[in-house]
């Protein structure tokens, strides 16, 4: 058939020179291993998602300047050059852009296509800013018909919502115009246990049709959205015959007939744990590398969140630009900062025992003085705020950003403090269950390094902001109240169900019940507005992808 190469990129959004400089390398190896095709992820010129950058009038007269460059580099060259890219709209479209795709050859552009399908749910926002393709076509590829799919044009029969998302369905448009092969390019985000669903899409597909699908997706990470890879190829039976590494970028020339005719991958799946820390390390190492800073500083409680947080900033980062700072107020016990410290060593990262206890006398006191005693709760957010206060101070002085601590469970319940503990640029654990940040630090130390203390995992969760406080005296156990999120925030289900589900496990009302526990879901949404950005590992995140107003009755 044909020799295709695969290139795994992590293209910047906005960085259309350095994008292209990526490609470049990559079609120029390429071409030294005698490849025809060589193949980019959607967008790959421009990095994805671009949102309202696109709007920027260099964006597009850059963008063009590149295109130029890329055919010129399949001058004299036997490969064909695929590239994902934003390009103009037809006079008289709706929209001024669309998503597409141009194989160069030759020295020329020969095939361009758009994309068909345009999502606009969960993170997407597609159809704000492009313009859909009208028709479909297929490019000859010496004899060979090959259909172009970008991303979202394969999933019109996902199935996830038990209706159709389109009124096209471009997978039957190929059939009807003689597709050999299917090549899918996407920049598809990653989310927990979303590379199967992909792999039964696309294997459906191949099944379908009766051609070999290959599926290229990007890595790494903007904002939120983490990019996973796990490109694939599957024969026309729809098996995996080749399967790439996800988090990490990859190159591989194959010989498609040969690669169809070799041995099916079943049974070759990968750990979801190791994923998902992948994606967690790379999602903090681009998040830094692309905003310019190398250096982080978090709080370290001697908690199980600062805990994990620390593990994976020193795994991406590197020891020598974490720094660990301890707070200790009156109310903290002497085992937290015991277990701070024999983590800090540990990872071998510097850290700073800064007390608040007597900032934190003297302002309480002071305002006592004007205001009366203090509430209960203002006296634990002063706590609170004066760690924000101390490591916003440092990470200014150091040039370096603040990693927040949060998790899902603590940030839907609102129990975390606006300026306070929630201060910082990025939240790597937000949209991971409490429950799931001790597996994830269990499972760290079972099979990576055994580096968080034991007494980390067996004593009870605490804020330490009031004499011998737990989680548990205004929360239900985190293994019930993840459940009830998970069923209300990713299962959307009705509060009736989720009252008959946890019926014995939850009051049937008052505080605590399901509609008690929904109310403080939907009453800190404002807290939630002004948190970091939450790195986005599940199908329903808080963020981009879960947009409801703040100032709502219900």
């Amino acid at each position: 058939m044909i020799k295709i190469a695969l290139v795994q990129l992590s293209p910047v959004v906005g960085a259309i020179e350095s994008n292209f400089k990526q490609i470049r390398d990559a079609y120029e190896r390429a071409c030294g291993e005698r490849a025809r095709l060589v193949l980019t992820s959607e967008l790959a010129l421009n990095g994805y998602p671009l949102n309202d950058w696109i709007e920027r009038p260099e964006v597009l007269e850059e963008t063009e300047l590149f295109l130029d460059q890329l055919a010129g580099l399949t001058r004299n060259q036997e490969a064909a050059l695929v590239v994902g890219h934003i390009s103009e709209s037809p006079p008289g479209s709706e929209r001024l852009f669309q998503n597409s795709i141009t194989v160069f050859q030759g020295g020329q552009r020969v095939f361009c296509q758009a994309k068909s399908l345009l999502p606009d749910y969960d993170v997407f926002d597609e159809s704000r800013y492009f313009q859909s393709a009208e028709s479909l076509q297929v490019w000859n590829c010496d004899g060979v018909k090959v259909a172009f799919a970008i991303c979202e044009d394969l999933w019109a029969e996902s199935g996830d919502l038990g209706r159709h998302r389109y009124r096209r369905d471009p997978v039957s448009e190929m059939k009807s115009l003689g597709a050999q092969v299917v090549v899918s390019l996407s920049a598809s985000p990653y989310e927990w246990g979303k590379s199967h669903l992909r792999e039964r899409i696309h294997s459906k597909i191949a099944q379908t049709l009766n051609v070999p699908v290959v599926y290229l997706n990007q890595v790494g990470a903007t904002d939120e959205l983490l990019f996973d890879g796990g490109s694939f190829v599957l024969n026309m039976d729809g098996q995996k015959v080749l399967q790439l590494p996800y988090f990490k970028g990859a190159q591989v020339v194959l010989d498609l007939e040969r690669t169809l005719a070799g041995p099916c991958l079943e049974g070759a799946q990968w750990n979801e744990w190791e994923v998902l820390i992948d994606g967690l390390i790379v999602g903090i190492r681009d998040y830094f590398l692309r905003t310019g800073f190398s250096k982080a500083v978090l709080g370290l409680s001697g908690g199980i969140d600062s805990a994990v947080v620390a593990v994976l900033a020193v795994a991406a980062l590197g020891a020598e630009n974490v720094l660990a700072v301890a707070m200790p107020s009156q109310f903290s016990s002497s085992h937290s900062l015991e277990d701070a410290e024999i983590l800090a060593k540990n990872l071998g990262i510097r850290l700073e025992v800064r007390p608040i206890k007597f900032a934190f006398a003297t302002l309480s006191r002071e305002l006592s003085e004007l205001r009366g005693q203090l509430q209960s709760v203002a006296l634990e957010n002063l706590q609170s705020r004066l760690r924000g206060t101390i490591l916003m101070t440092l990470a200014n002085h150091d040039s370096s950003l603040v990693l927040t601590t949060g998790n899902k469970s603590e940030i839907a319940m609102g129990y975390c403090t606006l300026y306070g503990d929630m201060n910082g640029a990025l939240c790597p654990l937000g949209d991971l269950y409490k429950t799931q940040v001790y597996e994830l630090a269990e499972y760290w130390n079972n099979a990576r390094a055994n580096v968080i203390p034991a007494r980390v995992f067996s004593k009870a969760p605490s804020a330490e902001l009031r004499p011998n406080q737990t989680d548990q005296d205004t929360l239900p156990p985190y293994d019930v109240l993840d459940r009830v999120l998970f069923g209300y925030l990713e299962e959307n289900q009705p509060l009736r169900v989720l009252e008959d589900r946890f019926k014995g496990e939850l009051p049937g009302t008052g505080a605590g019940s399901v509609r008690d526990l929904a109310r403080r879901v939907n009453l800190n949404e404002y807290k939630r507005r002004q948190s970091a950005p939450i790195l986005k590992v599940s199908a329903k995140a808080f963020g981009m992808g879960r947009r409801v107003p703040i100032a709502k009755r219900y």
